[in-house]
């Protein structure tokens, strides 16, 4: 049979489960201005009923609260971090992206396009009067500031490259920072809860990070129990652990060599990345993804193909005419990534010049000068102590800048000084299809319409996920938000219930004093 006095250790249950629940909707407020915080909700349920071997059998006694549990939805979260990782790609790429834009932006600047017609303009104005040195001398000037702007784009598309390097170097500084706090949170989520408390703080500090880490680079999350409330909670990123409740790996960058290069314009000393057991990770794989992803591309991204110098069959690097090395284009194995980065463009402004000195070189060094004494020589070189041609080495033969009298213009030498026959040749090179049957002009224009393309697509894709990030968001809220009218009704429910509660207590003090002090008397 129940003891006389059991109706107050019910009364007295219902005041502390109330109580409780007034904690976590004060705790629940508290919070609801915090990043990251999950609701929590007091979980109840009906005291185990007590055997009073009484015709009714057994009583109810009362309430007990079981867990503070949180209020949120794995698939929400799930959601959340895929989009988070091509948030974080886009991004990226939208930055840089936006930098080459500012350099190649043909509609504001007076680039390339108007460098390469000015060229050809002042060929036209030598062609008029070909012994005038004047006019040779504004030609080769107007080479030299056509050579001029494209080192100024290749020393620029090599900045960025730098950057876009270094940025590297931090997102791996920062993933191996995050799985180091993971791995911390892990331990101290498993310490508390082995001995049945509640780490429900901790767990919003651990998603939070792992929402970062989402942003950086592509993962999968999964929590095994273990058993006696322990769990092991593991971070993959492309099937290798990064964390995990037992311990966490780290990344390692290493500077590249310089027989290790990928392309011929790279800057020195590209990171390449690898785990600290000394297992590959691969930076081009199809499955990278997040900040990581979009760096590797701008900084690496060289169509699938890399630009590197042309070799004969014995392996001897093969020159050119004026002696320097020449560079192509050739497939990697899947070891370069599809996107066009800074690398596709510097090997797009080498194509372009390569092509074109070449060109105007071949033609001057087939004819003599106005006056018959001086041989023809090339107009473009390559600087001192340079032995690749390149857009960001080429410049113009210092001979032909302090005497232009050198210059070509007759190809033959018993002609007068009028003939212009070889600056009539350069002249049709305007129009010639010397560039894979396009001509100059179209393909610098290619280069803009590749740029512009790319740039827009980062553009478009990073507002797009910036605007399902604010969706996914509001959907997580609505469920692991706290909303104040919801909490408003829960303060006033659970003070209602704790007022009952203590007057079933009052009640009950009132009986027990009449079946005391009052009886018999």
């Amino acid at each position: 049979m129940a003891s006389t006095f059991f109706g107050l250790t019910i009364a007295y249950s219902g005041l502390q489960a109330s109580q409780a629940s007034i904690n976590v909707t004060a705790h629940n407020l508290s919070n609801v201005d915090t990043d990251g915080y999950t609701k929590e909700t007091a979980v109840k349920e009906a005291a185990s009923s007590l055997r009073t071997y009484a015709p009714y059998g057994t009583l109810g006694a009362g309430v007990d609260v079981t867990e503070i549990s949180q209020t949120r939805d794995s698939y929400y979260d799930e959601k959340y971090r895929n989009n988070q990782t091509y948030y974080g790609e886009y991004e990226a790429k939208n930055n840089y992206m936006s930098q080459i834009e500012s350099f190649f932006n043909e509609f504001i600047l007076d680039g390339y396009t108007e460098e390469y017609n000015n060229f050809f303009k002042n060929v036209s104005q030598t062609m008029l009067n070909p012994e005038d040195n004047s006019t040779k001398n504004s030609l080769i000037q107007s080479a030299v500031s056509m050579t001029d702007y494209f080192n100024y784009l290749a020393s620029n598309l090599k900045e960025i490259q730098e950057d876009a390097n270094n940025e590297v170097k931090d997102a791996v500084e920062q993933i191996n920072s995050l799985a180091q706090s993971i791995y911390q949170l892990n331990k101290q989520i498993n310490q508390i809860e082995a001995c049945y408390g509640n780490a429900n703080d901790l767990r919003d500090s651990r998603n939070a990070l792992v929402d970062e880490l989402a942003k950086i680079v592509n993962i999968t999350t999964n929590e095994e129990d273990l058993g006696n409330n322990l769990t092991n909670y593991t971070i993959n990123i492309n099937g290798s652990t990064l964390v995990n409740s037992y311990g966490y790996h780290e990344l390692v960058v290493n500077s590249r060599a310089d027989t290790d290069a990928r392309n011929n314009s790279d800057v020195a000393g590209l990171y390449d990345i690898s785990w600290d057991t000394g297992q590959e990770f691969n930076i081009y794989s199809s499955s990278l993804g997040g900040q990581l992803k979009g760096l590797i591309d701008i900084r690496d991204g060289c169509n699938g193909q890399i630009e590197s110098v042309v070799v004969d069959d014995n392996g001897d690097y093969v020159y050119s005419t004026d002696g320097y090395f020449t560079t192509e284009f050739s497939d990697y194995d899947g070891k370069n990534t599809d996107f066009k980065g800074i690398p596709y463009y510097q090997a797009q402004l080498n194509k372009f010049m390569t092509v074109f000195a070449d060109a105007v070189n071949e033609i001057l060094k087939t004819g003599y000068s106005s006056d018959g004494e001086t041989k023809g020589a090339s107009l473009f070189v390559i600087k001192d102590n340079q032995v690749a041609f390149s857009a960001s080495n080429v410049t113009v033969n210092k001979d032909l800048q302090l005497d232009p009298s050198k210059l070509a213009t007759k190809s033959r030498l018993n002609t007068g000084a009028a003939n212009a026959d070889i600056i009539e040749k350069l002249n049709t090179l305007q129009t010639a299809q010397i560039y894979n049957g396009g001509t100059g002009s179209y393909f610098l224009e290619s280069i803009i319409s590749d740029e512009s393309i790319d740039t827009n697509k980062a553009k478009n894709f990073l507002q797009n996920h910036t605007n399902l990030k604010t969706t996914i968001q509001n959907q997580r809220l609505s469920v692991m938000g706290v909303d104040f009218d919801e909490e408003a009704m829960d303060l006033v429910t659970f003070q209602q219930s704790y007022n009952l509660s203590s007057k079933m207590m009052s009640v009950l003090n009132e009986i027990y004093d009449k079946l005391i002090n009052q009886t018999g008397t």
